[in-house]
């Protein structure tokens, strides 16, 4: 027979909070799909087509 245990998480001094993690690792696609575009930088995308 299994079980989950619950294990408690631990207090993380250098968390990232979310709007900073979403801006570091979301792509361009998701962010249009969940109507988020302030966080689409289009600097990046431009250099890309030159």
């Amino acid at each position: 027979m299994s079980f989950q245990v619950c294990i408690p998480n631990e207090d993380v001094g250098n968390e990232v909070n979310k709007g900073e993690f979403i801006r570091r690792n979301a792509d361009p696609v998701w962010l249009h799909e969940n109507e988020m575009w302030e966080y689409i930088d289009l600097n990046d995308d431009l250099e890309e087509e030159q």
